[in-house]
């Protein structure tokens, strides 16, 4: 764990890097004069002055910052109770107000260009993955969701949800990913079942913990075995690869969650009989199980069969355009999930901080590397776009000491034409400042609760 959170934070480092150097190009392009830029924060190890720019080489490799002429004449002002800010010609304060804004956007559009990049590497490796078919077991066959909008919409074992607004779903990773971005938003699912089609509108609720919509209902995924791992129950048993299991101690098995309610309702069995079809004949098995309980089903070591899809790598030009596209979308719908908060959000669970975000961005790393090199590297675009899109409208939020905020307040001396009082600012800043920090104290606290003590 460990690990993880130390090759994520010097990933996340990376992109705050990137978000810097970009404060730091505008600055110099707008005659701003770059005090330090560092990479890193805490105790300087290396620098070296070129121009009027010192560089430097810091302990802690988490991020860094580009420090700017004049950001102390704010204190100054302060200090002696002036009515505007010093504005030496090549400060911060002293360039027109239109310059300021660019800098200040430049950090998060820094962030928005690595996006692109990233989805675009994202776009020309191409991927592949596993899932299942359309079809679908709803959660109320099993006890589970009984006001779920899939049985008011009396959704049945078995069905296949072809399309959603109009949009083919072939695999139940598209059927996920659409109900997911999509909660309390009325929506056309066509429903294939027993060989004919049907529309119905279903409206996704919204799940408190993660943010996501959901329907309820599981991935239908048929007991066709396509591998049975060595050493394990089912070898011993004597199942094979090709089989289909049928029955459980009689009991009739269709899909991988029959299988797993059949152990939740009975507890501590040690030995089953259990029901295969082989070369279109069926035979009665004795499986032993290892140790289980309530919610940890056993082990069985078998694998069924899966569908795998393969994403082809695009052309140069394509990538690029797919890089621009994809992270413009995925800008919407972080705004859409932006109007959550105000509908009962379980911040503690839906919440990530800097160590959240780190551990998953290095457990994401390393599997993606033990796979194959270029899986690791998608898996690291991948992730790291989303993370720059959220850092670009993080950034952008007009909240005081983030740079929308002093986006926002430049645009209010545009408007008014004249400056806002320090000490006005000074206490709009305060105010931004507690704001931020106990989001981060919030954020770091869920990130130790989900990490040590989940």
């Amino acid at each position: 764990m460990i690990g993880n959170i130390l090759i994520g934070l010097l990933l996340l480092s990376f992109l705050v890097f990137v978000h810097e150097l970009g404060h730091f190009i505008a600055a110099r392009l707008c005659g701003v004069e770059v005090i330090a830029f560092s990479v890193g924060f805490g105790p300087v190890l290396l620098k070296k002055k070129i121009g009027d720019t010192e560089y430097r080489l810091s302990l802690l490799p988490f991020g860094g910052y580009c420090s700017m002429r004049g950001e102390d004449a704010f204190m100054k002002a302060l200090d002696e109770n002036l009515d505007t800010i010093p504005n030496d010609p090549a400060s911060l304060y002293g360039v027109s107000r239109w310059r300021r804004i660019l800098i200040a956007f430049a950090g998060p559009f820094a962030n928005y260009v690595t996006a692109i990049l990233g989805f675009t590497l994202v776009a020309a490796i191409g991927t592949s993955y596993y899932t299942s078919s359309n079809q679908i077991a709803p959660s109320y066959y099993y006890g589970e969701l009984e006001d779920s909008p899939a049985k008011g919409a009396n959704l049945q074992m078995g069905d296949r949800i072809v399309q959603i607004d109009g949009i083919a779903t072939n695999t139940f990773t598209d059927v996920y990913e659409k109900i997911a971005l999509n909660p309390e938003k009325a929506m056309t699912f066509t429903i294939e079942r027993n060989g004919s089609t049907f529309q119905t509108e279903i409206t996704p609720a919204l799940n408190k913990d993660t943010g996501a919509g959901y329907v309820g209902f599981y991935a239908y995924i048929p007991m066709d075995i396509a591998e049975v791992l060595p050493d394990s129950p089912a070898q011993k048993a004597g199942i094979l690869a090709g089989d289909r299991i049928t029955a459980v101690n009689g009991e009739p098995i269709y899909n991988t969650h029959d299988l797993a309610y059949f152990f939740k309702n009975n507890l501590h069995k040690m030995t089953v009989d259990v029901t295969i079809e082989r070369n279109g004949q069926e035979q009665n098995l004795s499986l032993d199980l290892p140790y289980y309980s309530e919610t940890q089903m056993p082990s069985l070591g078998l694998v069924t069969e899966s569908i795998q899809v393969i994403e082809e790598g695009q052309g140069f030009f394509k990538s690029i355009a797919e890089g621009f596209v994809k992270t413009n979308t995925t800008i919407i719908e972080v705004l859409k999930s932006l109007t959550l908060l105000f509908k009962g959000i379980n911040f503690r669970s839906a919440l990530a901080g800097p160590l959240g975000i780190s551990s998953m961005l290095g457990e994401n790393a390393k599997a993606g590397f033990r796979e194959s090199f270029l899986q690791g590297l998608y898996t690291i675009a991948s992730l790291a776009s989303f993370i720059c899109i959220s850092l670009f409208i993080m950034n952008l939020l007009p909240i005081p000491v983030l740079d929308g905020g002093i986006i926002f307040i430049a645009l209010i001396e545009i408007i008014v034409r004249r400056s806002v009082r320090p000490k006005i600012l000074y206490y709009v800043q305060m105010v931004g400042t507690f704001l931020i920090l106990f989001l981060f104290v919030f954020a770091l606290w869920a990130d130790i609760g989900r990490l040590f003590f989940s």
